[in-house]
């Protein structure tokens, strides 16, 4: 999710599109992001033990671990990034606002979502006029399930830049508006993809973000084309290597698909990965691998997940395979106590379902589709409840309209949709 406004130095000159019509910049060429992190952050880090008052190095210091975070997947950084932005605070209560925005984004990146909130507001109310700030909460609301509030911001801002174009863009995505969520984060793409000195890792976050709505709206061969692309500006973008796994097991890619996760598992092991490479050795013939990857997502979720981060993945796992059922409904109660938008509400209604506990299914799932999100696994998800409860009407709308957006959008699950709308008389 975004965090904050980049300020680069330029944007590389504009060539003329194809048609002739319109300029697209040009992209910047990548830097050696890893040498020059290291450089900044020894330096920095020499500098910050020399003078406890100094507010402005701790402050910056704290960005460079989260980048840095964001590079490699150390939570160990944004704890790091956490220490330093309350260090500069302490230096300097009063106007701080680079440090309270260091201090909001890794008190996301925790999921300490409501205390990111109170920081991102403190900050605004010192610098009103910041559209990056505005957004910064207009991105909080969504986590915490206020989409209202998130829109009246990127309105009231209603200027073009990365960040309104950003969340505008998860807005519409959210309200079920899939083609202006695509022509929004386009947007926000080319403009921060021409612009020398943005990290590599952040230019690789936009085109996997494009991909996973590419995705989402049934464009399968734009979906993995973003997410190479991705992984061109940076190889080891967790995000694109994890959505390039599950697009290609989407697609029947299974090679392709264990390669993607392999590489994916390689960097950063998580549920999703995890569960995407087991899946595919599965499909592969390679069963005693794919049970000795599946041990290590029980080891993730006791030993590497002391700050909840992966909660929600762990969640949908193991709602998906129909393991560990109670365990996974409380894991989702849990992230729904740190946040709630409709994927937490949608991963609590799965979980419940596959547990047999339908009540909360129902009413999960109820505010999980309240908003039209352009996701299929959602409308899955409530197709099933529906039907459980003989709601036919509403399981024929739901599977669907799941089909409608990607009628390619998993494995298993969307040959059951087709499955079940030919039982429902679909």
């Amino acid at each position: 999710m975004f965090a904050s406004a980049i300020v680069a130095l330029c944007a590389f000159p504009a060539v003329v599109s194809h048609a002739g019509t319109q300029a697209v910049p040009t992209p910047a060429p990548l830097l050696d992001d890893a040498a020059i992190r290291a450089r900044t952050i020894a330096f920095e880090e020499s500098r910050v033990r020399l003078d406890a008052q100094d507010q402005i190095t701790p402050r910056m210091l704290a960005a460079q671990y989260l980048q840095r975070y964001r590079e490699t997947g150390d939570v160990g950084d944004v704890l790091r990034a956490e220490a330093q932005a309350r260090r500069s605070l302490r230096a300097q209560p009063h106007g701080n606002v680079a440090a309270l925005q260091a201090l909001a984004d890794a008190q996301l990146t925790l999921h300490r979502f409501r205390d990111a909130l109170a920081t991102v507001r403190s900050a605004r109310r010192l610098a009103s006029s910041d559209p990056s700030l505005a957004m910064s909460e207009a991105s909080l609301d969504l986590e915490l399930g206020d989409v209202d509030s998130a829109r009246r911001l990127v309105e009231r801002v209603g200027r073009d830049s990365e960040s309104t174009e950003t969340i505008g863009a998860r807005v519409a995505e959210l309200t079920g508006d899939l083609p202006r969520a695509r022509t929004l984060l386009t947007r926000a793409l080319v403009r921060t993809d021409a612009m020398y000195g943005v990290p590599n890792e952040r230019r690789a976050w936009f085109f996997a973000r494009r991909g996973e709505l590419a995705f989402e709206a049934g464009d399968a061969s734009a979906a993995i084309a973003d997410e190479r692309t991705a992984l061109e500006r940076f190889p080891n973008d967790l995000i694109a290597l994890t959505d390039a796994a599950r697009f290609s097991e989407a697609a029947g890619a299974w090679t392709d698909a264990r390669a993607f996760a392999r590489h994916a598992v390689d960097v950063t092991p998580s549920p999703e990965n995890l569960g995407l490479l087991a899946d595919a050795d599965d499909r592969l013939g390679d069963a005693r691998d794919a049970a000795a990857t599946r041990d290590e997502i029980v080891a993730v979720e006791r030993v590497g997940n002391a700050q909840h981060l992966v909660d929600r993945l762990l969640a949908l796992y193991d709602a998906d395979h129909r393991i560990r059922l109670d365990d996974a409904v409380a894991i989702a109660v849990r992230d729904r106590g740190v946040r709630d938008d409709v994927f937490t509400e949608d991963t609590l209604a799965w979980a419940a379902a596959r547990a047999g506990r339908w009540n909360l299914a129902r009413r999960a799932a109820s505010k999980a589709i309240a908003w039209h999100t352009a996701d299929p696994r959602i409308w899955y998800h409530a197709a099933v409840i529906a039907q459980h409860d003989g709601r036919r009407a509403d399981a024929l709308r739901d599977y669907e309209h799941a089909l409608a957006l990607n009628p390619a959008f998993a494995p298993v699950f969307a040959d059951d949709a087709r499955a079940q709308l030919a039982r429902l008389g679909g």
